[in-house]
C-alpha cells in the first residue's frame, strides 16, 4: 500500500539544524548526503555541500578626506559606504567602527585596497588580527618613488574562521618629505573592497 503526503512547507524543528529526509539533510539551500536518482539504479554521493555559485557578498568603503599626516597612522575616520550615482553594496557581511572592519560570517574574503596618492612614498597598509588584539601587516598599496602621482592596488585573501577575533584595519604612511593620499565624498578614488568568495 502506498501513501502520499502533500504539504506546502516543511520547516526545521531547531533553527539552523536543517531537515533530514531519508538520510539527506536539507539546510540553508544546501544538500549534504546521498541523493537517489529517481528511475535509476545508481546513486550520486556528495562529498561536500551543494550551494549556489558566485560571490556571496561584495562591499566597498571609501576614504572621504585626504590624508597628509607623516609617518604611520591608523585610518580611523573619514570612511563611508559609497552612496552617489549607482554605487552600492551587495550584502552587509562586513561592518566598520573606528577603522576596525569586522565580519559577521566566516569564509574566504578578498580584501582589495585602491590608493590614489601623490608625493613622497605614500601608501596604505593592510593589517589583520586573529586574536582581536595583535595586528600584523599583510599587504600595502601606493608608490615607493619620491614624487609623482599614481594609483596603487593591493589584494589579499583572508580565511576568516572566527567572527569575534578575526578583523582588519588599515594604516596610512607618509614620508617626512610630504605627500597625499586622496579621498573624496563623491568618487571612490581611495577605497577598500571586501568580496566574500565562499565558505571556509
Amino acid at each position: 500500500m502506498s501513501s502520499e503526503i502533500k504539504v506546502d512547507t516543511i520547516s526545521e524543528k531547531t533553527s539552523a539544524n536543517g531537515v533530514v529526509i531519508d538520510g539527506v539533510t536539507l539546510k540553508d539551500s544546501k544538500i549534504g548526503g546521498t541523493i537517489t536518482i529517481p528511475g535509476s539504479t545508481g546513486t550520486m554521493a556528495l562529498t561536500s555541500d551543494i550551494s549556489a555559485g558566485g560571490l556571496e557578498a561584495a562591499q566597498q568603503f571609501r576614504l572621504t578626506a585626504s590624508i597628509t599626516a607623516t609617518g604611520f597612522n591608523d585610518i580611523t575616520s573619514n570612511l563611508e559606504v559609497p552612496d552617489t550615482e549607482n554605487q552600492g553594496n551587495m550584502g552587509s557581511l562586513v561592518s566598520e567602527s573606528s577603522g576596525i572592519f569586522s565580519f559577521s560570517e566566516t569564509g574566504y574574503y578578498a580584501v582589495i585596497v585602491q590608493a590614489s596618492v601623490n608625493g613622497a612614498q605614500p601608501r596604505i597598509y593592510t593589517y589583520s588580527t586573529n586574536d582581536n588584539s595583535s595586528y600584523a601587516e599583510i599587504s600595502w598599496a601606493g608608490i615607493i618613488a619620491d614624487s609623482g602621482g599614481a594609483v596603487g592596488f593591493s589584494m589579499v585573501i583572508l580565511d576568516i574562521t572566527n567572527t569575534t577575533n578575526d578583523k582588519v584595519k588599515f594604516k596610512s604612511y607618509m614620508h617626512s618629505n610630504g605627500g597625499t593620499i586622496y579621498g573624496s565624498t563623491t568618487a571612490s578614488i581611495s577605497a577598500f573592497t571586501f568580496l566574500k568568495l565562499g565558505d571556509t
